[in-house]
């Protein structure tokens, strides 16, 4: 019995020695770790808060930028040509609003849908004005060129529609917030026209070079003949020179230009859009 009363003085001792100090420090320790818990949690909050708060903002002006852009009347304004005579009031000609002569997709031949297609959105019936892919790949280019010191976005990852309205609507400076106009009026576009009628659209707002603008002034300058009439060799050489229509220019950089093309038939192969080709 004397032995136990020892025995549990000298754990009495020790726990007032030893362990009751380590858990008032381990108590004290997890006070302070749980009110900064408390102050993170809170700070972190008040972030959330305010990053959407910035979210919704952007997006409801840019909502605002897309609706009142008159999107809805895109095509009639592409369409509409002014007419012009002469001084004894003969017809001297047309001018249409997008600087090229306006054709329906019905005037144009298949061959130059499935040559852009291939060679710039082969995804576009299957995307609603933007590709997540695509905008992948800008922002990774974003933070290439931040840490560069450039403000540019680089090219790539725009869809057809996208391009549709950077020719239509905006400039062609290359910055986060016009790319952020871009994607939102595309999909105002999405769902104000048709693909085939984007489509259409975009293969006569597009540029050719040389102040060549459209697919049937294109045909015309380029391969003298009209847009209905063009071969897959001479679509693919169209299609190749939407990306840099001074570098794969027919006429001044025909090497460059064969070169190009040859790469889009590819693609075209690729993409079932042809069986083959020889160069």
């Amino acid at each position: 019995m004397q032995w136990f009363q020892q025995s549990w003085a000298t754990v009495k001792r020790g726990w007032q020695r030893w362990v009751k100090p380590w858990l008032q420090r381990l108590g004290a320790w997890l006070k302070k770790w749980w009110q900064h818990q408390q102050r993170y949690h809170n700070l972190s909050r008040w972030l959330i808060i305010v990053v959407l708060t910035i979210i919704f903002l952007g997006s409801a002006y840019l909502t605002f930028v897309a609706k009142t852009a008159h999107v809805d009347k895109l095509q009639a304004r592409l369409e509409t040509n002014t007419v012009v005579y002469d001084k004894d009031k003969d017809l001297a000609g047309s001018i249409y609003s997008q600087k090229g002569t306006y054709v329906k997709l019905s005037q144009i031949s298949p061959n130059v849908p499935a040559a852009v297609l291939s060679t710039e959105d082969r995804n576009f019936y299957h995307e609603h004005g933007f590709s997540i892919r695509g905008l992948a790949r800008a922002m990774v280019l974003l933070v290439r060129n931040r840490l560069m010191g450039s403000q540019a976005i680089s090219g790539g990852g725009s869809t057809l529609t996208q391009q549709l309205v950077k020719n239509a609507f905006l400039t062609q400076q290359q910055t986060f917030s016009r790319k952020l106009k871009e994607i939102f009026i595309s999909i105002e576009v999405e769902n104000q026209y048709s693909k085939d009628q984007i489509l259409t659209m975009y293969l006569n707002n597009a540029y050719f070079g040389n102040g060549v603008w459209g697919v049937q002034d294109a045909a015309t300058r380029y391969f003298n003949t009209t847009a209905d009439q063009l071969t897959v060799p001479q679509a693919a050489t169209l299609a190749g020179m939407l990306t840099s229509p001074g570098m794969y220019d027919p006429v001044h950089h025909p090497l460059a230009t064969k070169q190009r093309r040859n790469m889009v038939l590819n693609l075209m192969v690729k993409n079932k859009k042809i069986n083959s080709y020889s160069s």
